[in-house]
């Protein structure tokens, strides 16, 4: 099958939008400025209980909305046995709040620590 000179010329102009369009949205994802992030760093008094397993660390961009787990977090990270963590990546122009929680060798989690928070 032969294609005419015009068809050739739409074909042709066709692809070549398509190529721009994905040379935009490659420059606009990739290239895109990395946005601005913070850092905090918790640190807590060790639990001395016999039993503790570990701690976790619950927090937010808003604060707790009750005093036990999950308390209205988005997000938790366990930690073992550790008794500070250091948050990277962290939105720039938030506040964050933050709560640890101690578990024992049976799972059992013990209600929030105090809130702490911190502007990035």
């Amino acid at each position: 099958m032969q294609h005419s000179y015009k068809t050739k010329q739409i074909l042709f102009a066709f692809a070549f939008i398509i190529v721009a369009m994905l040379a935009v949205f490659a420059i606009d994802t990739w290239l895109k400025p990395m946005v601005p992030i913070g850092t905090a760093t918790i640190s807590w008094n060790a639990n001395t209980e016999p039993d503790l397993a570990g701690y976790k660390v619950y927090y937010g961009t808003s604060p707790r909305t009750n005093s036990c787990p999950p308390g209205g977090y988005y997000d938790e990270i366990d930690i073992g046995n550790a008794t500070s963590h250091t948050f990277n990546n962290l939105a720039k122009g938030k506040i964050y709040y933050f709560s640890i929680t101690s578990y024992d060798k049976n799972n059992n989690e013990s209600c929030f620590s105090d809130e702490a928070q911190k502007g990035t």
